[in-house]
């Protein structure tokens, strides 16, 4: 972790927050539409999965529900997409003007479970001195993470799980 800007995989909107209150927001599913393409998800081809994710509109009610929130709540946007999206994922929020302040994906050359990826960098906000307010999340292996680890979490239905 560096000292000032948290770990290597973590970009800033604009330059490093030094903690305070934050809202953890999933991306696909939560604030981007992934259903067109949810069916490669569920057969596991990732390349074929996040290729289309530029393609993916804005969910309108969660990008409300951000941008609704008081500016002195941070908001993070905490993915499983693999790190070698990060330009696209910046383009996609820099397009649909989404709301964020720290966006955290898959370090370079990680892998397993999203679960204990999120579990980590949950620590590792706690750790940079965020006050975890709540998370929005639509995977609910990772609602059971966040209230494991004390993180109130809203439950966003995306229909991507049975």
């Amino acid at each position: 972790m560096s000292e000032k800007g948290g770990p290597s995989h973590w970009r800033w909107r604009d330059g490093p927050i030094d903690g305070g209150p934050a809202v953890i927001v999933d991306v696909d599913g939560v604030i981007s539409d992934a259903s067109s393409r949810q069916h490669l998800a569920q057969a596991r081809r990732w390349d074929e999965f996040f290729a289309g994710c530029p393609d993916d509109p804005p969910l309108e009610a969660a990008v409300a529900l951000v941008d609704s929130l008081s500016p002195d709540v941070a908001v993070v946007l905490l993915t499983a997409r693999p790190w070698h999206l990060l330009d696209t994922t910046l383009t996609w929020l820099k397009m649909h003007e989404i709301r964020w302040d720290l966006l955290i994906l898959r370090p370079p050359n990680s892998g397993g479970p999203s679960r204990s990826y999120k579990a980590t960098e949950v620590d590792n906000l706690r750790r940079h001195g965020f006050e975890l307010l709540y998370a929005l999340e639509d995977d609910p292996r990772n609602v059971e993470m966040y209230a494991e680890a004390e993180v109130p979490c809203v439950y966003v239905y995306s229909g991507y799980y049975g």
